[in-house]
This record gives C-alpha cells, sequence and structure tokens, in this order.
C-alpha cells in the first residue's frame, strides 16, 4: 500500500454568508494544515467563507455551484481537481454535493469524494437526488449527529458510508472566564441582572416566539431579567413588535448578526435554544456549554445528544412555552443547580465537542477510505 505524507485536500461550499456549516469547513481546513497537509477552499469569491479562508493562509479557488447547473459546474470542477491533483473532496453543502458527484464522473483521477451533511430537512424524493446521494461515487456521508445520521440511513444510503462527527467548538475563543460587567454595561444592563440569551437569526423554525411567551409567564410572577437575541434579523421591527407586544420594552435588547457572540454568552446566566424545526446540532448551545452556560434546548433534531436532560442541562418539548418557563424558573432558583449544569457542560464538550476532535476524526475517515482505496 502507497504511504501518504501530504494529502491535497478540496473543501467545497456554496456558502456566500457566514455560518455554523462554514465555520466548520474553515476549521476542519486549518487543523488539517497544521498536521501538514495540503487544503484548499473553493466557494464563492467575496463571500465570508472565501474571505475567512484567505485572512488564515488557506489556498482558496472561486467557486460558486448553483442549483440548476449542477452538470456545468461539476464539467468546472473536474478541471480544477485534475489540474491540482486531489487525493480527497469534501463537500460541506447541498450545491457543492451536487456538482462534486458530477466532478467525480467527468473527473481523470477519481478522488475520494466525502459529503457533509449537517440539517434535518427532509431529503428530496426526485430523481437526481437520489442518484447524487445514493450513487457510489460519494465515499462516505459525514453527519453532524445520529439523528441526521439515521435519517441518511432510512433514505436509502448503506449506513457502512454513513458516520457521525460531531462539530467542533473552537475552546480558544469559548471558555469560562470572568465575566466583563463593562461589556454588560455597555448593553445597557445592570451589573446583577439576570441574562437570558438566545443567538439564533430570526425565523419561525428558530422559536423566538416561543421563548417571549416563556418570558412573559416569568414576567407576570415577578421576575426580572434582560434578555438578548443575537443573529441575523434579530434588530428588526418585526421581531421587537412581537417582544414589545408581551413584554416590558426595557427587558430586551435586539443585537442583530454579531461577530463576538463569545462576549455575549460571557455574561449570559441563561442560554436557550427554542427551535420548532431543522434543528439538527445546535452550534450556540455548543459554545454555551463550552463557556459554561446553563443551557436548555427544544428537544429536537440531535440536541439530546449534546444536552442530557438534568445532567448538564434541561430539554424541553419543541413548541411547549409553559414547560420552557417551568425549566428557566428552574434554574433562576437553584444555585446548585446552575453549578452543576455549568460544570458538566463544559466536561461534555471537552469530551466530544471540539474543533480538535472533529478534526481528527474526520480525518480518521478519510484515511480509512484512502487505505481501502489504496489497497483495491
Amino acid at each position: 500500500m502507497k504511504k501518504i505524507n501530504k494529502l491535497k485536500i478540496l473543501h467545497i461550499s456554496e456558502a456566500y454568508g457566514w455560518s455554523g456549516g462554514a465555520n466548520q469547513a474553515l476549521s476542519l481546513a486549518k487543523k488539517l494544515n497544521e498536521k501538514g497537509h495540503i487544503n484548499y477552499i473553493a466557494s464563492p469569491e467575496n463571500g465570508d467563507l472565501f474571505i475567512k479562508s484567505k485572512q488564515n493562509s488557506i489556498e482558496t479557488i472561486n467557486f460558486n455551484p448553483k442549483s440548476k447547473s449542477a452538470i456545468i459546474d461539476g464539467f468546472k470542477l473536474a478541471k480544477i481537481i485534475d489540474e491540482i491533483g486531489f487525493d480527497i473532496i469534501h463537500a460541506h453543502h447541498p450545491k457543492a454535493h451536487n456538482a462534486a458527484v458530477v466532478a467525480k464522473i467527468f473527473s481523470k483521477s477519481k478522488p475520494l469524494l466525502f459529503v457533509s451533511r449537517r440539517v434535518t430537512h427532509q431529503l428530496p424524493s426526485n430523481i437526481f437526488a437520489k442518484f447524487k446521494y445514493k450513487t457510489k461515487n460519494v465515499n462516505a456521508y459525514i453527519a453532524v449527529c445520529k439523528y441526521v445520521a439515521n435519517m441518511l440511513i432510512d433514505y436509502g444510503i448503506e449506513k457502512e458510508r454513513v458516520f457521525v462527527v460531531y462539530s467542533g467548538v473552537d475552546k480558544t475563543k469559548f471558555f469560562k472566564r470572568e465575566k466583563d460587567i463593562e461589556f454588560k454595561k455597555s448593553l445597557g444592563v445592570e451589573e446583577n441582572e439576570t441574562v437570558i440569551t438566545l443567538i439564533g437569526n430570526f425565523s419561525y423554525d428558530k422559536g423566538q416566539h416561543i421563548l417571549i411567551e416563556a418570558l412573559s409567564i416569568l414576567e407576570k410572577k415577578g421576575y426580572r431579567f434582560s434578555v438578548i437575541f443575537a443573529g441575523r434579523n434579530t434588530d428588526t421591527f418585526q421581531i421587537k413588535g412581537m417582544f414589545f407586544s408581551k413584554i416590558s420594552k426595557n427587558k430586551g435588547i435586539f443585537l442583530g448578526l454579531r461577530n463576538d457572540v463569545d462576549k455575549i454568552l460571557n455574561i449570559t446566566d441563561i442560554s436557550i435554544n427554542a427551535a420548532i424545526k431543522g434543528e439538527a446540532l445546535s452550534g450556540s448551545i455548543r459554545e454555551s456549554l463550552a463557556m459554561g452556560v446553563p443551557s436548555i434546548a427544544s428537544n429536537i433534531g440531535g440536541n439530546s445528544e449534546i444536552i442530557k436532560d438534568s445532567e448538564n442541562g434541561f430539554l424541553f418539548t419543541p413548541g411547549n412555552f409553559i414547560e420552557l418557563s417551568q425549566k428557566i424558573e428552574k434554574i433562576l432558583n437553584d444555585k446548585e443547580l446552575r453549578e452543576k449544569f455549568s460544570e458538566n457542560a463544559i466536561k461534555t464538550i471537552d469530551e466530544n465537542f471540539t474543533i480538535d476532535t472533529m478534526a481528527q476524526k474526520t480525518f480518521e475517515i478519510y484515511m480509512k477510505f484512502l487505505n481501502i482505496d489504496r489497497s483495491s
């Protein structure tokens, strides 16, 4: 069997804005570069992933796959693959998956192809979708959690080609530390005020309305708190109107899309994921646990794989704002519970959800199939 000292790996994504998947792709490329391998990221020029990749000295290729041009995109990608001579192709998003499957057909070098799946949306049933998911041109699928892995297997993909690798947290950024009181005050929050936070883009599926209903119950009981919403469109009139119709105006802080989530979580007392649909494995909950923030998550997708109910946080029935209010109340009133959750949360992340662990397990999957391919 031929020994491989240095691999050439191409990561593909159509991501333009910043997202959890884009973050994981870049983090993986950085870690594998540190191991001495050569990583490229192919994504839309001027997109956040492309720009951040260049800033981190990752080789970049301007590539913008479209849903309606998979054949053209695949042909272009095949030429890139053969010119540079990649050993491994890793598609991180659906349109990248489309292009990569077609590229492998046209490519003369036939590199190994791995596809990440990080969402719980129903898998499509059209002819091309069935082909792209079930084709043997994809050597393996890397699911973000067991829930997503089971979706792929139920779709008809052999379980031998489906692996689980949990997304990782950057522990150099997300770690427990003394609260930054000055930052807290800069947001208009008093030093001793309880802060409840929901990090997530504003949408019905993300469940901001569920948290608002829960907090309305707590306000009527006399609890004092400030609530922070951060994420795309969390600074719009729509969410503010929803909030102000239920809760006192001075309790809401609407930050919009931010790049200082670690600073927000640092002053957070309780972190909430209230999603009712589409959640695979909440990134904000991973980061909250890494920082030792007591957390409550909707019991959907893979959230139960990271939060063990009553051990390192609470789970609640999706959409049940009464249950959510009860879980928040328990944490507010029990200091020992808060300390227990904080300690166990950090252990959970350190054991299974770091960037280092994610990169190592992904690389082991690469090597498993690379060894099979080179020895066959």
